[in-house]
Order: C-alpha cells, then sequence, then structure tokens
C-alpha cells in the first residue's frame, strides 16, 4: 500500500488484472490520482472517475473513497476520450466535478 497525498492506497483485485492485463503503468495511476486533467463524479457506480492525458492516449481511473483510504476499482488507457466524455455525460452516467 502506497500513500498518495495524505491517503492511503488500495487495489482492487479486478484493478490489479486489468493493470496488468492493460499493462497501465503505477506511475500513471499516481500521476492521475495526485493531478487528474478532469474529474467525475460517476452517478451509476458510485464512484470517482479520473482522467488524465499520457502522451497520445488517457489513462480512466475509477475509484472510491473509504475513510482515509483511495480504493482503485478499475482502470484503463483510451485513445476516444472525447467520445467516451461525451456518451457518459449526455446521458448522465457521469457529472463533471473538475
Amino acid at each position: 500500500m502506497k500513500t498518495v497525498p495524505y491517503m492511503s492506497v488500495q487495489f482492487s483485485q479486478h484493478a490489479l488484472e486489468k493493470m496488468h492485463r492493460r499493462s497501465v503503468k503505477t506511475s500513471d495511476v499516481y500521476a492521475t490520482m495526485e493531478s487528474p486533467d478532469e474529474v467525475y463524479n460517476d452517478v451509476e457506480h458510485g464512484t470517482i472517475v479520473a482522467v488524465k492525458k499520457i502522451d497520445a492516449r488517457s489513462i480512466i481511473l475509477a475509484y472510491k473513497m473509504e475513510a482515509e483510504v483511495v480504493k482503485v476499482i478499475t482502470l484503463y488507457y483510451t485513445t476516444k476520450l472525447d467520445r467516451l466524455i461525451k456518451t457518459k455525460t449526455v446521458r448522465g452516467a457521469w457529472k463533471r466535478v473538475k
């Protein structure tokens, strides 16, 4: 378990499997948590979604805050960020926070 400014971070088994399968870098995950470009409230799943542009793609990170712990639920890279955000916000699944 590592810490991101004042918080402990835990990865669900699902997140760990997805990191491995999708070759998501741990450094990208922490960079996204520390300084996301955009943040959304996923009202369908009760999670927070952080987005950060990294090179030619973006990382999408879904997590929950539980007491003093950030619990990473899932994560992935996308090259179609604009389409994803439009789809999620138009149907009301995501509400922009930042």
